[in-house]
């Protein structure tokens, strides 16, 4: 096992990646491609989304100083929006309670929004090259295979404290990650812990864990027609999600599953009808957002809708308000409403 780390250190010199973020010792800039990356092709992210970003916000104190109406645009199309949502809320308490200054402190930093141990450990190690394993499935995974049966965390802490930087231990690793799961050739020195029979299990992981979630889109895709209904003063009803249902009390525009032969503006007409007792007129679409779950994958579409005929009720136990685009942020929305807030903010009526 001793031997292991210095093999990975002299395959890395010679196999490493370039990431921008790779040339800066910054916690924030370390802080905010990890993020970024977490359920994000790491390519996509160098390549548009952490220069966009950085470029913005160069520096904790800019975000800090900003507002999620400034951090959507540039966050925009990464997904998962709770995670910028998160940063923008830490960025602002290491600015008020910690000078703007990363604590330098594995606990400590677990209790920001957004940030749990892998995070925190990766956050240690690319900025201030302390000796802690960033742990994540791709390295337990190579650590399972060589010594299976063995605590994961135990023998990475192990090899690390083998290496001279804690920096490039774990850029190794993600590295010999990448290559084991994408090149048929692992080169010398580390090609001796790596006979073709177990890189082609790791190929094989790789392909099998993207066939499956290929068939988990095709099986569970639904479609969700929504109604931003709006009335003359310019306020939209927005409704609480009741007892009984996910997400209880968050808020959300009325809407729901489009049945099979349905098209979308029929489909909120009927939902309106069952969930609110009214008649609606319906407009084309003017957002459309997709969200992937563990278990299934949503095609939302959004429409401006008024009412024709009768007065909201609360036909299905849900609390719902008139409010204005102004009064969005007071409200905690479900995330899969990103997006279309900003959207209708600008929107006249």
């Amino acid at each position: 096992m001793k031997q292991f780390t210095p093999s990975l250190l002299d395959w890395f010199a010679q196999n490493k990646r370039t990431f921008p973020w790779r040339n800066t010792a910054d916690p924030y800039r370390i802080w905010v491609s990890e993020i970024m990356s977490h359920q994000t092709q790491i390519d996509r992210v160098a390549d548009k989304y952490y220069p966009r970003f950085i470029e913005k916000f160069p520096s904790l104190s800019h975000l800090a100083k900003s507002n999620w109406e400034n951090v959507y645009p540039v966050w925009e199309g990464l997904g998962y929006y709770s995670r910028g949502k998160n940063m923008l809320k830490t960025a602002k308490i290491i600015s008020e309670e910690f000078c703007g200054h990363f604590p330098r402190d594995f606990s400590t930093l677990q209790t920001f929004p957004g940030i749990g141990a892998y995070t925190a450990a990766a956050i240690l190690s690319f900025a201030f090259d302390d000796k802690i394993a960033a742990v994540d499935t791709n390295i337990s995974r190579i650590i399972n295979a060589l010594w299976p049966e063995k605590n994961i965390q135990k023998v990475a802490q192990l090899l690390i404290s083998e290496a001279d930087s804690g920096r490039s231990w774990n850029s190794a690793m993600m590295d010999l990650s990448f290559f084991l799961r994408t090149k048929k050739e692992i080169t010398a020195p580390l090609n001796k812990y790596f006979p073709t029979e177990m890189r082609k299990k790791f190929i094989r992981e790789k392909r099998n864990n993207t066939k499956q979630l290929k068939n988990k889109k095709r099986k569970n895709y639904v479609d969700v027609g929504i109604a931003c209904i709006w009335r003359s003063d310019g306020k939209y009803l927005i409704q609480s999600r009741p007892a009984g249902k996910s997400f209880v009390g968050s808020w959300e525009f009325p809407g729901g599953k489009r049945e099979k032969g349905e098209d979308f503006r029929t489909c909120v007409k009927r939902e309106i009808a069952e969930e609110l007792g009214i008649k609606i007129s319906v407009r084309p679409h003017f957002f459309e957002k997709k969200c992937k779950f563990n278990r299934s994958s949503l095609k939302l579409r959004f429409h401006r809708c008024q009412i024709q005929i009768g007065d909201p009720a609360s036909l299905e136990n849900q609390v719902f308000k008139w409010v204005s685009p102004s009064e969005f942020d007071q409200f905690s929305f479900l995330d899969t409403n990103d997006g279309v807030l900003e959207r209708l903010k600008k929107m006249r009526t």
